[in-house]
């Protein structure tokens, strides 16, 4: 215990080191400036202005550097776009990889006598992008509502974060040498980008440029970043214009027929490997409840009927929500814990009768 508590002072010693410094340098300038003042020939009053000013300064560097310790040590949300800093913080604190390069715990490749292995593909809401136990995401709710059955059942994620169809068809490989028998598919609505020429990559890194002024604090202040990004601005407007291009990739007949085929195919493949197939399809959380999108679950539903697949599409229930009732937080549009409990549930509805044991 002793040396854990060296360990986390040395860390701390080492990662605060520049307020640290700014502090003592502060405190010794305005004792050694204060002093000075004391001892001068001055009036009384332009000392008390003198002593006002020094000691405000001191404040100010000491309220600073409190709310910077409490962005990088204490504050605890993460960031969907990846640009603020506190979202690295986040994902030290709360994601682990396994050896399959995904956030669960290790897999078990041989499959015992009567277990049904139920594999998860999606992009960062399987994944649970945003939640912080991995108990509170839809897969692992599912998995506790099923043995609960009685039913004998291990639920894989295997969800990875910014993937697309293309990149999930590709993360099905996992699921099939896991030998699971049923593979549900997180289903959202910028999987139709395609892996060359990514719109929302190109967005990204658009928005993500700041003057070299800024730049240079937000490297050595987590909470002048955060301050940056909340009083910008172009945080809502990179929102839209991501939301904007995920809509026009299916306005894009060229493109949309690739996706259509490429979901075709890779429900057939699954079809051909004797594995049964769930769909489970998530709103644009963002748009909630004004929804322009919902053309496009329609389209995709039929897409999904024609192959044989009655998707399980949430906008049905969310679409009188409000979207502050269902996102992680003021930076992150993810589904929260409720609405993944809600997945969890429509999902074990859909399950259950699947299973023989």
């Amino acid at each position: 215990m002793l040396l854990n508590f060296w360990y986390r002072f040395l860390y701390f010693a080492n990662d605060f080191s520049f307020y640290l410094i700014l502090i003592s340098i502060s405190a010794l300038i305005v004792t050694f400036k204060s002093f000075k003042v004391h001892k001068s020939n001055l009036p009384d009053k332009n000392k008390k202005i003198w002593f006002v000013i020094l000691f405000s300064l001191l404040f100010i560097v000491l309220i600073y550097s409190g709310f910077e310790a409490y962005f990088r040590y204490k504050f605890d949300e993460s960031d969907s776009l990846g640009f603020l800093k506190v979202n690295g913080r986040w994902f030290k604190r709360h994601v682990v990889f396994n050896s399959y390069f995904v956030r669960d715990r290790e897999f078990i490749r041989e499959k015992k006598e009567g277990l049904t292995k139920i594999g998860v593909i999606g992009d960062s809401i399987a994944m649970g992008y945003g939640i912080k136990n991995v108990d509170d995401r839809f897969s692992n709710i599912l998995e506790k509502k099923l043995k609960n059955a009685g039913k004998n059942v291990e639920v894989y994620n295997l969800g990875e974060s910014g993937a697309n169809t293309d990149r999930e068809i590709v993360n099905y490989d996992k699921a099939k040498k896991l030998n699971c028998d049923i593979i549900i598919w997180e289903y959202f609505f910028n999987d139709a980008q395609p892996s060359t020429n990514d719109q929302g990559t190109k967005i990204l890194i658009k928005e993500n440029v700041r003057g070299k002024i800024a730049t240079l604090i937000s490297n050595y202040s987590y909470f002048f970043d955060y301050a940056y990004w909340r009083l910008s601005a172009r945080y809502e407007k990179t929102f839209r214009e991501l939301r904007g291009a995920d809509i026009a990739s299916y306005k894009d007949e060229k493109n949309f027929q690739r996706h259509k085929d490429a979901v075709t195919s890779f429900i057939k493949q699954v079809k051909d490997d004797n594995k049964k197939a769930v769909v489970i399809i998530f709103p644009f959380m963002y748009f909630l409840p004004n929804y322009p999108a919902k053309d496009i679950h329609v389209t995709m539903g039929n897409i999904f009927r024609e192959n044989g697949i009655e998707p399980i599409d949430l906008l049905d229930d969310l679409k009188n929500k409000y979207t502050k009732d269902l996102i992680i937080s003021r930076f992150d549009y993810h589904p929260n814990v409720g609405v993944q409990e809600l997945a969890a549930q429509r999902l074990y509805d859909k399950i259950l009768p699947m299973l023989t044991h």
